[in-house]
């Protein structure tokens, strides 16, 4: 795999600081601002949720975590009941989080670009391999599921 999704994850928001120093886009209102805070912080709880409750539905089902191992059950239950990707869909969550809580407008341009290449370089690979290896079964889930929201 080209793209390892948690570091994609990280490298997003320090890109998005470096950016707003260098190159101040001056579009969200000043850091600190209750309008957007609120709901910033609101999406950071829901993205660490869907981090958190992903990764627990995995280590339930007793399957790995780490994209770049192999897929050992489908989890078809917890937060993937609703979102094929709860994980990544947490990692664009997190990136509009981080833009509205610190007023970082490269953060949203972040989550776009993150979304962006979760979806072309990450989950599409990620299909075809669990099509390859679940049959059947995935071809239903994918019928049932969304891929993102």
């Amino acid at each position: 795999m080209g793209v390892h999704p948690p570091l994609l994850s990280v490298a997003a928001p320090v890109a998005a600081v470096a950016l707003e120093w260098l190159v101040p886009l001056g579009v969200l209102p000043a850091a600190g601002s209750l309008v957007i805070v609120i709901p910033g912080l609101g999406l950071l709880g829901l993205a660490g949720w869907l981090a958190v409750s992903g990764e627990k539905a995995f280590r339930r089902a007793g399957t790995n975590v780490d994209p770049r191992q192999a897929a050992l059950v489908l989890v078809q239950d917890g937060p993937y009941r609703f979102t094929r990707n709860p994980m990544y869909l947490g990692m664009v969550v997190l990136q509009v989080g981080l833009a509205l809580t610190f007023s970082l407008d490269w953060a949203l341009l972040g989550a776009i670009m993150v979304w962006t290449i979760l979806d072309r370089a990450v989950v599409v690979r990620e299909e075809a391999y669990l099509t390859e290896r679940f049959g059947e079964a995935y071809r239903g889930y994918l019928a049932q599921s969304r891929r993102w929201l």
